[in-house]
């Protein structure tokens, strides 16, 4: 069953609690307390609010925090609610910065990626961590370790998706409601055999990059995305997962098949 992970961490956090170095940890304490109790519920708020009109509005949870990230899960029905889930949280991203960081040298990125959990990925409980409201799971796999290795390219105000999600939401219904933007390529450990991995950043289709000046002077791939006359072409990304297939079959004898949801 594939299923959708989502990431969002926030940037310049070891910066900013450096600042406070002398005076412990009650100078900066209130400032991610509020952001692990209010950005999943403002993430809840806001997907109910992209699903009003729908039928099914998908059960998005918490899956773990881990440093200062918070990570969530959710079964998508279909290449139509990847996409509408991800629009919800790049709007509750840019909302929550602009009531919370507006005056803190903070940021927000995203990752998101899908796991086909019961295939090559699995679901192990943790029993130290479990209580009485139930088990605590955890996931392993190679699908898994996929996120957390482009979740190094991930970027404040955009989200870096994998190339399952991609392909996912290009064909959906309503995939002109976003826009995306190949930032070049990385090879990733552990990932294609070492072929170099295509990151991918994802907008909305009215949106455009809102990196501050010096986030762009000291990051090649941001200045370049923000100098691109547009959004990287169907037509070019296609090419780009095709290529990909074509490298895994004829070099190392692997099928991968596009993942099917619903």
């Amino acid at each position: 069953m594939p299923r959708l992970f989502l990431s969002v961490d926030i940037t310049g956090s070891t910066e900013f609690k450096a600042r406070f170095t002398g005076q412990g940890s009650e100078a900066w304490l209130a400032t991610f307390k509020a952001f692990f109790t209010n950005f999943p519920l403002m993430v809840a708020g806001q997907i109910g609010f992209e699903f009003l009109d729908d039928d099914h509005t998908p059960d998005i949870s918490v899956w773990k925090v881990s440093g200062d990230e918070v990570l969530f899960q959710v079964d998508p029905k279909s290449p139509e609610e990847v996409t509408s889930i991800l629009l919800a949280l790049l709007r509750t991203m840019r909302m929550y910065e602009d009531k919370h960081f507006q005056e803190l040298p903070l940021r927000l990125k995203g990752t998101a990626w899908l796991a086909d959990v019961g295939g090559p990925n699995i679901e192990i409980e943790i029993p130290e961590l479990s209580s009485g409201q139930g088990a605590h799971l955890d996931y392993i796999g190679p699908d898994i370790d996929l996120g957390f290795r482009i979740a190094k390219f991930a970027r404040p105000g955009t989200i870096v998706i994998s190339l399952d999600v991609l392909e996912a939401i290009m064909g959906a219904e309503n995939a002109a409601s976003v826009a995306f933007h190949l930032a070049g390529r990385e090879p990733l450990k552990g990932v294609l055999f070492g072929y170099p991995y295509p990151i991918v950043w994802i907008l909305g289709a009215e949106d455009r990059f809102d990196f501050l000046p010096w986030e762009a002077e000291a990051d090649p791939r941001m200045a370049a995305a923000m100098a691109a006359s547009g959004p990287t072409p169907p037509a070019e990304l296609k090419q780009v997962i095709d290529n990909m297939r074509l490298f895994l079959k004829k070099m190392h004898g692997r099928d991968r098949p596009p993942v099917t949801l619903g």
